[in-house]
């Protein structure tokens, strides 16, 4: 933008008080430092916070509800660099035709100037009618619904999920980078014309993205983050070496904008906590040999060890489906056999750390070896391998957690990750069974990926930490109505029911009954599957609870499914 509002000096007292009594002095009021990032509440009552997160301190003294923090949003500046910035990330032109008979997205300039109000969750922010033609506002959400919780899986949650979705409405180049995303998203996992329809769409917005970038020479931090979204565009759609060059062009621009970097930059929070971590990450998406093309420029990242283990994990690339079916059932196998020997919370030894670090760089490798195979195959089939490797990275994230495992990363951002993950599982699967032409059709679904459709869902249903998520997966895994081996969805829905029975029974929370602390003891007579939940310290909840399910097309005794897979 080309202005800036007028932001008062903290570091000034206030003017003299006008309000003087007869034969007073005129008084000064005691000057006390602002804060600007405090929480909405404290800033409604127009009193100083403590920033405390997630609740602050001043709040929970007055007895009063904290709504938290407003998003940060991103603020521009025009640094003396900014055209030459903006054209050195040299974007590629795109030589395909633009569709004909697209109606143009204008804004008016009270839509272009204004920006979101904050919001904790994207599924929290209103599309409003003139936002564009109705084909951005269904791609816009569907960004929001799906491609960002993908993304958020492997990348900052915050900027996928917020930052950059606020960006939209003053911002062209991403607005129109964001749906061209997530056309490219719908394109490649859809089919027939909604697909065309979605590539159409995808083509036309990418080169206004570029366009737009190219004619409105923003600042820095757009430029940085028009990089990133072209870097995932081209990454969706298996353009390896264009991802590449995208990077290329981040690292550049940012190794110069560091070494240029003016002591209160507007824009320093907002590259170094969202831009730079998303440039590393993808970095890591890359293959080891291009990688080593940007070795000349790593020093401009802050890169720690994980990223360089990541970064030089070699693997040959998969040739076709089953090879990466086979890869990631090979992770998951071994991260299961892990839990079962870390029961007992305890540091974790130096080879427990080294096989965690390991199956961490794996699990990340996968999705960049997985890119070429993004037109082979069943549709449904490549939908339920990234889904697979989103409830891989969840069993990771137990583990550690199991292990008491420490991670140098920030933990709100792994949190927000951890929720994306979730999410991600069972919106992905729903969407899926709604409109994948394939996995409607119940006799397909009698034949499932190799890896299967109950454990992701029969993970979620257990696992999620909000109950309104288990509550989906387990009406999810109804819809699904298939049998895998001994047992089928509505076997792993009733387990996963009735341990919500229980922590309601036990007025304990949700995450307290746990898959570990209960013992399944099966009545061949009767054909009953008792749930005997016993809570992991007896000292600190004395209290135990049973539920019987109705198993009639069980086979127990071939099957260690239920607790052996989660």
């Amino acid at each position: 933008m080309d202005s800036h509002p007028s932001i008062v000096n903290p570091k000034e007292p206030p003017p003299l008080s006008s309000r003087t009594m007869p034969g007073d002095k005129a008084r000064t009021k005691k000057w006390a430092p602002k804060t600007f990032n405090g929480c909405l509440t404290c800033k409604r009552r127009r009193i100083k916070c403590d920033e405390g997160k997630p609740t602050c301190q001043r709040c929970i003294k007055s007895n009063i509800k904290c709504n938290g923090y407003a998003a940060p949003k991103i603020r521009l500046f025009e640094p003396a660099a900014a055209s030459t910035a903006s054209s050195s990330t040299g974007p590629p032109t795109a030589d395909t035709a633009l569709p004909s008979g697209q109606e143009s997205a204008v804004l008016d300039d009270s839509q272009t100037n204004s920006r979101l109000a904050s919001y904790h969750h994207p599924q929290q922010l209103s599309l409003v009618p003139r936002f564009g033609t109705q084909e951005e506002s269904q791609s816009f959400q569907f960004f929001l619904e799906k491609t960002s919780d993908l993304i958020s899986v492997y990348s900052q949650p915050y900027l996928w999920t917020v930052l950059l979705p606020q960006a939209t409405w003053h911002q062209p180049s991403i607005k129109h980078s964001l749906i061209a995303l997530a056309s490219l998203h719908q394109y490649l996992t859809t089919v027939g014309p909604v697909s065309q329809r979605a590539n159409q769409s995808f083509v036309f917005h990418y080169n206004n993205a570029i366009r737009a970038l190219v004619a409105d020479k923003p600042s820095i931090d757009i430029v940085l983050a028009a990089c990133v979204v072209f870097w995932a565009l081209e990454n969706f759609n298996g353009g390896g070496q264009v991802a590449i060059d995208h990077m290329q062009a981040a690292i550049k621009i940012l190794g110069e904008w560091k070494s240029k970097r003016r002591p209160n930059d507007p824009a320093k929070d907002f590259i170094t906590k969202y831009i730079e971590p998303t440039i590393r990450d993808g970095v890591k998406f890359a293959s080891k040999c291009r990688v080593e093309e940007l070795a000349g420029q790593m020093s401009a990242l802050s890169l720690t060890t994980r990223d360089v283990r990541i970064m030089n994990f070699d693997y040959p690339e998969f040739n076709n489906l089953e090879d990466a079916a086979d890869y990631l059932g090979d992770c998951i196998n071994k991260i299961l056999a892990l839990k079962r020997q870390a029961k007992v919370p305890l540091s974790p030894s130096p080879d427990l750390i080294e096989q965690m670090e390991e199956l961490d760089a794996r699990l990340y490798k996968w999705m960049n070896l997985f890119q070429n195979l993004t037109a082979t195959g069943p549709v449904y089939i490549r939908r339920m391998l990234v889904v697979h490797n989103v409830t891989a990275n969840i069993l990771l994230d137990q583990l550690k957690t199991q292990a008491q495992y420490s991670s140098t990363s920030d933990e709100e951002q792994e949190q927000e990750a951890r929720r994306c993950r979730f999410n991600f599982t069972v919106i992905e699967v729903e969407d899926m069974l709604r409109y994948d032409p394939l996995a409607t059709v119940e006799s397909r679904r009698k034949k499932p990926p190799s890896l299967g459709f109950i454990p992701p869902a029969f993970l979620v249903a257990t696992t999620a930490p909000k109950l309104e998520t288990r509550t989906r997966a387990i009406n999810l895994m109804r819809m699904l109505n298939v049998t895998e081996g001994p047992w089928s969805t509505e076997h792993a829905a009733q387990i996963a029911e009735g341990m919500l029975e229980i922590a309601r029974d036990c007025a304990v929370p949700i995450s307290a009954v746990d898959l570990r602390h209960i013992h399944f003891e099966f009545d061949e007579g009767r054909r009953v599957l008792s749930m005997r939940w016993e809570p992991e310290d007896p000292a600190k909840l004395n209290v135990s609870m049973v539920k019987r399910i109705d198993a009639q097309n069980m086979n127990w005794r071939d099957s260690d499914y239920a607790t052996g897979r989660v």
